[in-house]
């Protein structure tokens, strides 16, 4: 005959007892089950949504670049990243194979049956990450340098210097905490006791990104205050590189607040995707302008301008108006010249997961990045 259950049960939450490898009863609850089922589902949504979209960016990439800019350092760099970062989040998805996530493992903390491909999965993600970071800080050095270029000796030796040393420090608290996590790992166990470790990391990172990103975007706005008092207000690469810096620099920076919020742990992994995105776009934006010098033109809607010749084909028109007025509007129009500026977890998807998985919702950087070219001109003499 069934019991009365109490009023305040609740089946969803309700406690149940196994068995472990050493025949010992312990108990558990739904609550815990329920736990890991949506973190499984969320993160496996996270990162498969990671891989499509780096590789839909990646082919973007590929061919919108023209065959001349193929074998420029950034060009390879920002593919570099993409695809690290695919290999990176097809291996996350792979750990969620695995039997570090096998629901009684965690449960009772058994990690027995872990295989060395399992291990060898999660060793692999954190090293590609490691790198991943690395590519990242090079190619922010890259172009901080680049933009640099005309500041004076001492200021871009203190910028760059500055900025160097906040990618070292970045990638040598990643670097620790890679090779600390790979032996946890090996020993099957978690992270928890280097919880401060992976906060500075974190920190180190995060002092990295919006130190580069504000030496980046104050550098290109004031070249664009000076080319405004020089009369040379077309909306062109510059001011699309600008606010694609600025969306960089503050998109990833809210993800990187999130990566402090446990209720939400996968959303941390979103930022290093982000930037990887984000890498290429701005240039891609900006040799499509640059491409047209008769869209570099001077007064008020020449943005729009931009982006009707760019999407609807009228380029021909405004280069039989700038033609026809040349004779009577000396000056107007500027004669672009183009500098191309070449050469210039969850993050580790896993140390075995603690009986609260909590520990993983603090485990991925923050990066930021970009590329671009700059566009100069001078107003134009000719008749």
């Amino acid at each position: 005959m069934a019991s009365t259950l109490p009023a305040d049960f609740d089946t969803h939450t309700q406690d149940f007892t196994l068995i472990d490898q050493n025949g010992e009863e312990f108990t558990t609850n739904m609550a815990e089950v329920e736990y890991l089922r949506q973190y499984g589902i969320r993160v496996a949504i996270n990162w498969a949504t990671q891989i499509g979209a780096s590789i839909v960016l990646l082919l973007v990439l590929l061919l919108l670049t023209r065959r001349e800019k193929r074998r420029s350092s950034i060009f390879i760099m920002n593919c570099l990243c993409l695809v690290l970062n695919i290999i990176r989040s097809l291996l996350q998805c792979l750990w969620l194979t695995t039997e570090m996530f096998n629901p009684y493992a965690i449960l009772a903390g058994d990690y027995s049956r872990i295989t060395s491909a399992d291990r060898a999965n999660t060793i692999a993600s954190n090293t590609i990450l490691t790198i991943l970071l690395a590519c990242i800080m090079v190619s922010l050095s890259l172009q901080v340098w680049v933009v640099c270029v005309t500041a004076k000796p001492m200021h871009r030796f203190l910028i760059m210097g500055g900025t160097t040393l906040a990618a070292c420090v970045a990638v040598g608290y990643r670097f620790a905490v890679t090779v600390i996590s790979n032996i946890r790992t090996m020993q099957d166990l978690g992270m928890g006791d280097y919880d401060s470790l992976v906060t500075d990391m974190h920190i180190t990172q995060a002092v990295a990104v919006w130190l580069y990103s504000c030496v980046f975007t104050f550098k290109l706005g004031y070249a664009l205050l000076q080319r405004k008092r020089m009369k040379m207000t077309q909306f062109g690469p510059m001011q699309i590189i600008f606010i694609m810096g600025c969306q960089t620099m503050v998109i990833p920076a809210l993800f990187s607040s999130l990566q402090f919020y446990d209720q939400v742990p996968e959303l941390a992994s979103q930022s290093t995707t982000i930037i990887c995105i984000f890498l290429p776009l701005s240039a891609i934006w900006a040799s499509l302008v640059s491409t047209d010098s008769t869209l570099a033109t001077h007064g008020p809607g020449c943005h729009q301008r931009l982006l009707k010749d760019q999407f609807f084909g009228s380029s021909t028109n405004s280069t039989a108006v700038s033609t026809g007025s040349r004779s009577t509007d000396k000056g107007r129009f500027c004669a672009p010249s183009t500098f191309a500026s070449c050469g210039k977890d969850s993050e580790d998807p896993a140390t075995p997961f603690a009986s609260r998985p909590a520990d993983y919702s603090r485990t991925d950087a923050i990066y930021i990045g970009r590329e671009y070219g700059i566009e100069m001109g001078e107003a134009s003499d000719k008749a």
